[in-house]
């Protein structure tokens, strides 16, 4: 059985206003959509979690085993408790993966897809290449028919395939800690405030790298 059990693991704020659910839903379809003809693995999302199992666990081990995650930002995400613990969680993750490999440049296994707030990205977020998806209303219920939105999820798709690329042979080693992994505690909430004066995030989109291929 493969160690790498999914392409991503998607961590979104839950319990906000239904446009931004719909928009998590479309972007859901069409980022497994891009992921069916680009990796062997598909993406998990908790609502996957059968009903009736103790989900902690189970969050736990389906992000350890994943590839990468994608981080659905909107402001009240650092509000959440469990939003920060995936997130952290995460990045021990991304340590231990990247000290298998001494000499490559940082992975970035946490792609952060911006639906509000990309000029006050919060400092967890700050050093990470973000891509923005702000132009899309979330009046449009049928995102998804928006011109652009398509190849803004390609772009995830093709950075997803990268990275598994690069860890595809590394893959019992890179899950090698996962049958005892949980999610650690919730760093303060204090971490994830914004400065007043906040610029943009890392940079405006993806780096000239991911985009211009």
């Amino acid at each position: 059985m493969p160690q790498f059990q999914y392409s991503c693991f998607i961590s979104y704020s839950h319990g906000e206003e239904e446009l931004v659910n719909g928009f998590v839903a479309q972007f859901k379809t069409a980022l497994k959509g891009e992921l069916e003809t680009l990796i062997d693995r598909k993406a998990f999302i908790d609502e996957d979690i059968p009903v009736g199992a103790i989900w902690e666990p189970k969050l736990a081990q389906a992000l350890c085993h994943s590839v990468c995650m994608v981080l659905i930002y909107t402001p009240i995400y650092g509000q959440k408790d469990f939003c920060r613990r995936e997130f952290e969680a995460m990045q021990q993750v991304e340590t231990r993966r990247q000290s298998l490999l001494p000499g490559v440049s940082p992975l970035g296994l946490i792609i952060p897809v911006v639906m509000r707030g990309f000029q006050r990205l919060p400092p967890p977020l700050g050093p990470r290449q973000a891509l923005d998806f702000s132009k899309f209303t979330l009046a449009d219920v049928q995102i998804n028919r928006h011109p652009c939105f398509a190849d803004q999820v390609r772009k995830v798709a093709e950075r997803i395939q990268e990275h598994f690329e690069v860890l595809q042979d590394l893959e019992d080693r890179a899950c090698e800690h996962c049958r005892g992994f949980q999610l650690p505690p919730a760093p303060p909430a204090s971490t994830w405030r914004t400065a007043l004066a906040a610029g943009a995030g890392a940079g405006a989109g993806w780096a000239p790298a991911f985009v211009n291929r």
